[in-house]
């Protein structure tokens, strides 16, 4: 039992870390519905991307979300594509100039950029979306 209480105070203060990370070093946040692209932003690795995607319609929804340089356009690479609602965080290890390319349908979609610390790096747990 004393072993599960460890953890949950762990996973407490871990979340409570990338909460003030959050408050701290917001470099960026979009929020909107449809095909987007966002504006550029500039973001120094470790970083996470903190996504929540939210419809009306619980069928037919699609999201599909892209990285791609804030220069040149070229495309980074896919993040995630979803067919259900959810949220989840996603780490990156690389510093520079972005955009996010949009592509959804019957979805609002939420996205925050947060900085993190080395420290607050080491203690991020991948987080399948729901």
């Amino acid at each position: 039992m004393n072993h599960v209480l460890k953890k949950i105070a762990v996973c407490m203060v871990i979340g409570l870390s990338l909460n003030v990370a959050g408050a701290r070093n917001m470099a960026a946040e979009f929020q909107g519905s449809g095909n987007q692209t966002t504006d550029e932003f500039t973001v120094k690795a470790p970083w996470i991307l903190d996504w929540r995607i939210n419809s009306d319609y619980n069928k037919m929804v699609s999201f599909d979300l892209d990285l791609v340089d804030g220069t040149s356009g070229v495309l980074e690479g896919n993040i995630l594509r979803a067919k259900a609602l959810g949220n989840g965080v996603r780490m990156f290890n690389t510093s520079g100039k972005y955009r996010f390319r949009i592509n959804a349908s019957f979805i609002r979609w939420h996205l925050k950029v947060i900085e993190l610390t080395a420290e607050e790096a080491e203690l991020y747990t991948p987080k399948t979306p729901r």
